[in-house]
């Protein structure tokens, strides 16, 4: 499985009362519409059932359907935004759940994307390019000579570079294997840091990212010919105090306290396990009849080498 990340990211986060949002799907996907919660740190699993992987644990949540099962789509894109509940993204079009919990994302990039902007130096300079999205945006209250403003629009611009080096490089998105991407954003909670929530700039910021997020959603969505989910995080804020948790080798077996004497839940690998075992079986079965009833039906006379040898000998005394 090839795993296209852009960014680096591993966030481990509380996170207060957000929104998860499909952008774009697919036919063979269904997301229903309505207002279950899902767990941040189930997001992954969503990603990985939506293009035909199994998890771990079942996703008990009704908001993915089952779908078409014999067409997959080829990428997930996940943009997470940090510093506000939720975007005014157009209604109708987009479907929205509650996001509760924590969300866990940890990512690799390609070595397609290192040429792609990534110190501050860098995203800088390329704002200041000729082909870059400050010819294009409607900056309103935004500033070219405020640093908050430039790491807000650098993120912009990487968006725009993301869907530019897809398009030059078509054999990526063209391939039989599934692609995912994971892409983090704190420019908005910059500006609304610096200026306000309530301030126009946070406002004019606010409307220029949607636009942006609409754009790359149509432009990653074209990219593999419709068949790609784009799903949009957006995080209040997080809490800090929180760190990963680590599992030991020497952890101990949950004992079975059911009042009912119920069998443990079966993980993931039964099915791989039961199919190996099932086949060895039967295979060993055949052999063990095939020889037998060679053996029954042989004649000592001709078949056997070793009566063959034994008569030869007898004759000859």
């Amino acid at each position: 499985m090839a795993v296209l990340i852009v960014f680096l990211s591993l966030l481990v986060a509380g996170v207060l009362g957000n929104e998860f949002s499909i952008l774009r799907s697919p036919g063979s996907v269904v997301f229903r519409d309505g207002n279950w919660p899902i767990p941040g740190e189930r997001i992954p699993d969503v990603a990985a059932l939506s293009m035909g992987f199994s998890v771990k644990e079942d996703l008990p949540w009704p908001g993915l359907a089952v779908g078409n099962l014999f067409q997959r789509p080829q990428a997930t894109v996940t943009v997470m935004v940090k510093g506000v509940d939720k975007l005014a993204l157009p209604p109708g079009s987009v479907i929205s759940y509650p996001l509760e919990n924590r969300v866990y994302m940890v990512g690799k990039a390609n070595s397609a994307f290192e040429d792609l902007s990534v110190t501050l130096r860098q995203l800088h300079n390329r704002l200041f390019q000729e082909n870059s999205v400050l010819n294009s945006l409607p900056l309103s209250s935004l500033s070219r000579n405020s640093e908050v403003d430039l790491l807000f629009l650098s993120e912009l611009q990487v968006l725009h570079d993301i869907s530019s080096l897809l398009s030059r490089h078509k054999h990526l998105a063209r391939d039989h294997s599934p692609d995912l991407y994971s892409l983090e954003l704190a420019g908005l909670e910059e500006i609304g840091k610096h200026y306000g929530e309530d301030s126009e700039q946070f406002q004019d910021a606010s409307k220029i990212l949607v636009d942006a997020l609409q754009k790359f959603a149509d432009d990653m969505y074209g990219l593999y010919s419709g068949n790609a989910v784009v799903e949009l995080v957006t995080v209040r804020s997080f809490d800090t105090s929180l760190v990963r948790k680590t599992r030991t080798i020497l952890e101990a077996k949950e004992e079975n306290t059911s009042p009912y004497n119920l069998a443990y839940k079966y993980n993931f690998e039964y099915s791989v396990v039961f199919n190996m075992v099932l086949w060895i079986m039967i295979t060993l079965a055949l052999a063990v009849i095939v020889i037998s009833y060679n053996l029954w039906n042989m004649d000592p006379g001709y078949d056997s080498i070793i009566y063959r040898m034994t008569n030869q000998k007898i004759r000859m005394d």
